[in-house]
């Protein structure tokens, strides 16, 4: 009897799901994707995370559709489109006439739709996008559901009638805002979400109205910030959607960083097995959270647009999880280099707070807006290494200003210049000449190189380190010309942090002729642009 039962249980049919199986984007990068992928687009502003999923949502509905960075999209229809689906997700009103989602419908199509893998009129039933306009009133307090066919069954209805998936939603909203998140059952002939502490349940039968009543003195969720309302109608959303497609654009917007975080390690979490997420995100924070989660289904796209064209460079589950077991990456803000088109790893705060001034000072003078050049120091020269490393497998453009006084270290060097991928050989024959030079007469120039750079060698050794130095910047790799940032103005005779803060208060950055070199350094960084080989 039991094996029958299996056995009818095996030959139930699936309901009808549509998936995303492959995306083609416009340099050419393919993916496949599992019924479960939570596909994260970052990237510098304008580069085109919101459109890719403008693109997918276009392509999902029609795949002839003319979209932007999507060349090719294909999808995969699972399940069995039949009467038991129409019944329950069509509704049928006295008069004859089907109704989806309050809007009138008519069924001739239907199954011709679904046969032919052209949604129409069906893609609300397998496709959200959750855009910030939406997340703003998606919680908001609604009519009560009747089950009249003119209505739109919504997410709010379906958290009034289970009391699991409230509890659920209250305990991560709790989580993020301190506050539980309440059903008012008894707001009328409406449902409400209420915020703060939740009432007591005391007695039985006098105990409802009483709960209640203290239900209702609370704050209704309707009148808190778009920060609270955004977080729970992307709770609402996770916990009681039936789309096997959501696409969510900027999930941070509205939130802190804690609450950044909180939220995307709850959706990586919580995301059932035969749901995908697309997201569009421009914060750290989330993606952290999304880390946090540990879930295998993540791909990260970091898109790199160069003209008309976006390089889509992807960083998979087993490389996420090689880079959030370094410290270094975890629990700095490195992931931050993400969302800007070239990061600068320098060896301190100070070098940092210097570069960015040179950099602003200049743009300034021409009245044009500075580019989006993110600046971060690693601690020293030690370290260096391992975050340009970590920043090329996320695939950020990055540029490494080292003090020069790790040409005369040639172990550090070598690990630096391996991070920028660069094969020693290519360098060793000009390196032996340099360090031919460092050498001769006991090491007599090497105490002046940490504060003179190249201008204290001699011989072979000034064109030798010309051509390792325009080698090392083809790949990124910029090692300060004249010792260390102090020497772009001997006359400041100071330490490194009261040399920066006396250059600063002194002003004139962009005409100050002691300046003058570094800011042709700098200038040629920002004109520094990687390949897009990889």
């Amino acid at each position: 009897m039991d094996t029958e039962v299996e056995r009818l249980e095996l030959k139930a049919p699936q309901k009808p799901q549509v998936f995303v199986n492959s995306i083609t984007f416009n340099d050419g990068t393919a993916r496949q994707l599992t019924h479960g992928s939570i596909v994260v687009f970052t990237g510098a502003n304008n580069s085109g995370k919101s459109q890719v999923l403008r693109d997918i949502e276009l392509r999902i509905k029609d795949a002839r559709s003319p979209s932007v960075i999507v060349s090719e999209l294909t999808t995969d229809y699972v399940g069995e489109f039949d009467d038991d689906f129409v019944v329950n997700k069509f509704k049928l009103d006295d008069d004859g006439n089907y109704w989806l989602g309050g809007n009138g419908t008519y069924p001739q199509g239907w199954k011709s739709q679904w046969n032919n893998h052209s949604l129409s009129i069906l893609f609300t039933l397998f496709v959200n996008r959750l855009d910030t306009e939406e997340r703003l009133i998606a919680s908001k307090t609604k009519p009560l559901y009747n089950g009249s066919p003119q209505e739109q069954h919504n997410s709010l209805h379906t958290v009034y009638e289970f009391n699991a998936i409230e509890d659920t939603i209250s305990k991560l909203f709790y989580e993020a805002f301190g506050e539980a998140l309440i059903v008012n059952r008894r707001a009328g002939t409406n449902v409400a979400l209420q915020v703060g502490k939740r009432p007591s349940w005391e007695g039985q039968r006098d105990g409802e109205g009483s709960y209640y009543d203290a239900v209702r003195a609370l704050p209704l969720l309707d009148k808190q910030g778009d920060g609270m309302r955004s977080f729970a109608s992307i709770l609402l959303d996770t916990f009681t959607s039936d789309h096997s497609v959501t696409l969510i654009d900027e999930p941070e917007a509205f939130l802190h960083p804690p609450q950044a975080r909180i939220l995307g390690k709850m959706l990586a979490k919580n995301n059932p097995c035969e749901r995908q997420l697309f997201i569009a995100t421009h914060s750290a924070d989330f993606i952290n959270g999304l880390l946090d989660a540990d879930n295998n289904n993540v791909i990260v796209i970091r898109i790199n647009r160069d003209d008309n064209t976006n390089h889509m460079n992807t960083l998979g589950n087993d490389k996420i999880k090689e880079l959030w077991s370094n410290p270094l990456l975890r629990y700095s803000n490195i992931l931050n280099g993400l969302f800007h088109e070239k990061i600068v790893v320098c060896e301190s705060d100070y070098d940092c707070l210097f570069y960015r001034a040179i950099l602003d000072a200049i743009f300034e003078s021409d009245g044009k807006t500075a580019p989006d050049i993110m600046f971060t120091h690693c601690g020293g020269k030690d370290r260096m290494k391992d975050v340009v490393a970590a920043l090329n497998a996320l695939k950020v453009p990055v540029v490494a200003i080292p003090d020069f006084d790790i040409v005369d270290d040639s172990a550090k060097l070598k690990s630096l210049s391996s991070a920028f991928g660069i094969n020693w050989n290519n360098v060793s024959d000009n390196m032996n000449k340099v360090y031919a030079c460092i050498n001769a007469e006991n090491g007599k120039i090497r105490s002046m190189i940490k504060k003179n750079g190249s201008s204290v060698f001699t011989g072979e050794a000034p064109a030798a380190f010309c051509a390792i130095d325009s080698f090392f910047r083809s790949a990124g790799l910029f090692i300060v010309p004249i010792g260390d940032i102090e020497s772009f103005d001997k006359t400041v005779n100071k330490d490194k942090k009261d040399w920066v803060y006396a250059i600063l208060e002194r002003g004139n950055l962009n005409s100050e002729s002691n300046l003058e070199t570094a800011r042709k350094f700098v200038k040629s960084i920002v004109d520094y642009k990687p390949s897009h080989s990889e």
